[in-house]
């Protein structure tokens, strides 16, 4: 039998499993892409805040141009204009010296070329709305210098001083009882000088006050006064007057209907008188009647 050379069985070892491995790579991987994608999210919105605030910055000048041309005009004021650029500055997130350095010089405009201005203006103002004249260089210089040493906060100030003034208490009337007697009896008379007298005129009309055509003053022995067509005198003094009048047109009124009374009085009374007459004829006629008729007998 012949030979032959031996067979040597040969068993390989299986592939190692490198699932795992390649999950981790994976997961790494991934990783990987996330903080790239998360690092450009977050530049962009750097990149994002930076331009909002590079805008901001690169604005604020434009910005407090557009309140400075607001403020000179009068549509806001002062506290407005800088409430809203610090409100620019919050919304931007700005450095705070560079708004403060605008609004500083927002506010050295407004106080040293704005504010004087409108100050004169309303020194001017209120002279001729309260006192009806202009301002003389004296008085315009003393309101200056009181707003400049801020006895005046504002232009009110000023007119609340005027109107407790001499001259505006001689020109026009504060009290309400002034008011009330000018709606009444019309402007108090002025002397040479235009001052105020006190005194007011009243117009009255013999038109209106009525007439007693018989011989009142012989039946009452009253006599009427006699009223002028106008009164001058204090408020008291007229309405005296007035009341004197009231009291002759009821007095006349009065006499009036009394005697009118009367008249009606004497006519109803004659009137009875007459019907008294005809009633007692009526009943002596029947009387009469009944007698004769009671002669007669009818049995």
């Amino acid at each position: 039998m012949g030979g032959g050379g031996s067979r040597k069985t040969v068993i390989k070892a299986p592939e190692p499993d490198r699932s795992f491995e390649k999950y981790l790579q994976y997961q790494m991987e991934q990783d990987r892409i996330a903080r790239e994608q998360a690092d450009i999210v977050k530049q962009e919105a750097a990149d994002k805040e930076e331009a909002r605030r590079t805008a901001g910055q690169t604005g604020l000048i434009d910005f407090r141009s557009a309140l400075e041309s607001q403020l000179r005009s009068g549509l806001i004021t002062y506290n407005d204009a800088t409430s809203q650029l610090q409100d620019y500055a919050a919304r931007y997130d700005l450095d705070p010296g560079l708004p403060s350095q605008m609004s500083t010089q927002l506010t050295d405009i407004y106080t040293s070329q704005i504010l004087p201005g409108r100050r004169s203006t309303g020194v001017e103002a209120a002279y001729q709305e309260l006192l009806g004249r202009e301002a003389t260089e004296a008085e315009k210089a003393t309101a200056m210098e009181r707003f400049g040493q801020g006895y005046y906060s504002n232009i009110q100030d000023l007119k609340d001083s005027l109107v407790k003034s001499t001259e505006y208490q001689d020109k026009f009337n504060q009290s309400y009882l002034d008011n009330y007697y000018d709606t009444m009896f019309g402007k108090q008379t002025v002397d040479e000088k235009g001052k105020k007298s006190g005194q007011r005129t009243f117009k009255f009309s013999q038109e209106y006050l009525p007439s007693y055509m018989g011989d009142l003053s012989g039946k009452t022995n009253v006599k009427l006064p006699s009223f002028a067509d106008q009164f001058v005198g204090t408020p008291a003094e007229l309405d005296e007057q007035i009341q004197n009048i009231r009291e002759t047109r009821k007095y006349l009124y009065s006499a009036g209907l009394t005697n009118l009374q009367g008249e009606i009085d004497k006519e109803v009374q004659q009137l009875k008188n007459e019907g008294g007459k005809e009633i007692a004829r009526i009943t002596k006629e029947g009387d009469i009647y009944g007698q004769l008729i009671g002669s007669f007998s009818f049995s």
